[in-house]
């Protein structure tokens, strides 16, 4: 039987989760396919996995599934929900002999929940980029993901093999396989490069590739775009030169009867220059009404080093630098004018996957996210490990306040809100130096806020996945108290929030989650949580694969 716990002040504690970094190149950091047996069903990654029930048994691949099936349902899915659950992660994680090597670089496989009338159906497609079909038709990894180097052609002489390895990859993986976004009525799925991958969100059909440089210098860009209420969708890539320059995207909504691709007219908003020698390494970013928010973290891609360890195949760890030595700094821009502000507000160093929301107030820009000491979760997260059930830690939720309209006198807290315990200090060196607060009270990733209401605006609210086990979380900002839902040998995928009609409160919807049920004989079950009361509503179990994922949107019909 579910529980759903309310939880008060405490330590925050670890366990078992994983997640994908970002912000690089897929094809800077890579080791070369792994080649053995062949474990091309789920029963024998099943075998591969520590013990029964073990949760390393989530990094499996599974069968699509592409014509929807209908679930089982038990409880009530409330009759107010009339849409899609799209989610997006990887599905696949060998071909032929090879295997993937971490958990970035499976294949990526789309999944739809579309929800209707109280009933729920699911179907799944592997997305049709050219490193799925070219590694079908090959029955190898032909292309290199984030951490696998692709093997050369074996039908090759000794000597071409070897040659093979001196010669750059000529194509990027557009295995687009972290995130999906609307720009208009297109949707397209996403990874950490400038290659976009356009789907069609009813059939999960894959249609064009998409180039984000063909419009604007970026080699990057993130998978966690925003959107302004008026259409206008914001991201941030970097572009690596001899200064590399970290860039804010800005896409216009589509005007009515636009033929051209909407990609197509993005343009460079603002371009912050990096601090330090090599670019910094990130995954999100925030925006809040007149503001974007930009976290430069101290850990770092040495691309001085990257060919070589592309020529000796040696892993990501090696290019990538956590400089514990290197503070963490906070960039902000106006996105009316992409004036950049001329405070510098650094703190102590820390590593971020997520940032959770941010928002304005009295002068200040106040930042939430999910924080690690350091950069090493990103080296633990390969897929030997997570199947063995390694244990690797969770990100803290931390907030910052930065003073972003207050007079500036040396000595003092500039932080004038009164809630908040955080401090803003100005020193000799003209940097603003901040500390933060814990804002849970439990660790937390994946975080999800009430975005079509609440994003870039002062919020209470927000869910994710933590504590001691693979739970799904409700915390509350103001008290730093959280409560859960927690079913034993259920693993829960990042929750969405959706409003109700006509809500009334921050939390007045439903919660949506994916859930894979670990023990034998229990099928996976979309998840139906009422978000003010965080107890459920409603399951549907559904007889077919579905895989762990990263990340997704519900998209109202």
């Amino acid at each position: 039987m579910a529980a759903t716990v309310a939880k008060g002040r405490g330590c925050a504690q670890s366990f078992l989760w994983h997640r994908r970094p970002a912000g690089v190149c897929k094809k800077l950091f890579q080791q070369p396919a792994h080649r053995g047996q062949s474990l091309d069903t789920p029963n024998e990654m099943v075998r591969c996995a520590s013990g029964a029930g073990s949760r390393g048994v989530m990094y499996k691949s599974v069968a699509e599934q592409p014509d929807p099936v209908t679930t089982t349902i038990t409880g009530t899915v409330p009759t107010w929900i009339n849409g899609d659950l799209l989610r997006n992660g990887p599905g696949k994680f060998e071909v032929g002999k090879d295997t993937y090597n971490h958990l970035f670089d499976g294949l990526s496989l789309l999944t739809r929940f579309n929800i209707s009338n109280g009933k729920v159906t699911y179907q799944s497609k592997f997305q049709r980029s050219n490193s799925y079909t070219k590694a079908m038709e090959h029955n190898r990894i032909v292309l290199s993901e984030f951490g696998t180097m692709a093997h050369p052609d074996p039908c090759l002489s000794l000597l071409g093999r070897f040659m093979a390895r001196f010669k750059p990859q000529r194509e990027f993986s557009d295995n687009c396989n972290v995130n999906l976004a609307f720009v208009g009525d297109q949707c397209y799925a996403m990874t950490e490069s400038h290659v976009l991958r356009k789907i069609d969100p009813r059939t999960l059909d894959t249609l064009d590739k998409v180039n984000l440089a063909d419009s604007v210098a970026v080699h990057t860009a993130t998978a966690h775009p925003h959107m302004d209420p008026d259409g206008t969708v914001y991201n941030m890539g970097s572009h690596f030169a001899k200064k590399t320059m970290y860039n804010i995207i800005k896409v216009p909504p589509p005007e009515p009867g636009m033929t051209e691709d909407p990609m197509s007219k993005a343009s460079i908003l603002c371009s912050i220059p990096s601090t330090e020698t090599y670019p910094s390494y990130y995954h999100s970013f925030s925006m809040t009404d007149n503001y974007i928010v930009f976290l430069e973290q101290p850990l770092f891609l040495n691309l001085l080093r990257m060919r070589m360890h592309m020529l000796f195949q040696t892993g990501f760890q090696k290019v990538m630098q956590y400089d514990e030595k290197k503070p963490a700094r906070f960039h902000i821009a106006r996105r009316d004018t992409g004036e950049l502000l001329p405070q510098r507000f650094v703190a102590d160093p820390f590593f971020c996957f997520h940032q959770v929301n941010a928002y304005e107030e009295d002068g200040h820009v106040v930042v939430d996210l999910s924080t690690y000491e350091d950069g090493k979760i990103v080296q633990k997260i390969n897929l030997e490990n997570l199947r063995k059930g390694v244990e690797t830690e969770v990100g803290t939720a931390k907030r910052f306040v930065l003073p972003v309209e207050k007079e500036k006198e040396s000595g003092i807290n500039l932080n004038t809100l009164e809630y908040s315990k955080t401090t803003a200090v100005l020193r000799d060196d003209d940097t603003i130096y901040c500390t933060p607060e814990v804002i849970s009270d439990e660790t937390i990733e994946f975080p999800k806020v009430n975005y079509e209401k609440f994003n870039g605006k002062p919020y209470q609210y927000f869910y994710g996945i933590g504590g001691t086990d693979l739970e799904l979380m409700k915390v509350n900002t103001r008290t730093a108290t959280s409560q859960r839902w927690h079913e034993e040998g259920c693993c829960p995928s990042e929750p969405i929030f959706v409003n109700a009609p006509n809500s009334t409160s921050e939390d007045d919807g439903v919660v949506l989650s994916a859930v894979n049920d670990l023990r034998e004989g229990k099928p996976p079950f979309l998840l139906v949580l009422d978000a003010r009361d965080f107890k459920e509503v409603a399951r549907a179990e559904i007889m077919a694969d579905v895989p762990f994922g990263f990340h997704g949107m519900y998209v109202s019909n």
